[in-house]
């Protein structure tokens, strides 16, 4: 059997609302594998960077912290380090800010 030329890789994403100081897992299933399609043209990095623009989008009404975290295994250990990760803002919507 063939393997891929890629490596699989798993993902979650973590919610922190302003003023809370934990994280909240958010998203399909606690971990995910990235979509092995996703892979075969494109790299970890570029998919996470369009997973988190769409994540933007659809979020667009949370205010606090997005963290996206990937790994090498289904299910890491308590502190493995991620071999990706990223953290974005979600700003949520003001007074003042007009909604789309």
């Amino acid at each position: 059997m063939k393997k891929p030329y890629w490596l699989p890789y798993w993902w979650r994403l973590l919610f922190r609302e302003d003023g809370s100081s934990g994280w909240e897992v958010i998203g399909p299933e606690p971990v995910d594998q990235v979509p092995n399609d996703a892979l075969k043209n494109a790299s970890l990095e570029a998919w996470a960077h369009a997973l988190l623009e769409e994540a933007l989008d659809e979020l667009e009404d949370l205010r606090g912290d997005l963290l996206l975290e990937c790994y090498e295994e289904r299910f890491p250990a308590e502190g493995t380090p991620p071999v990706y990760s990223r953290r974005i803002r979600l700003p949520g919507y003001t007074l003042t800010s007009p909604r789309r």
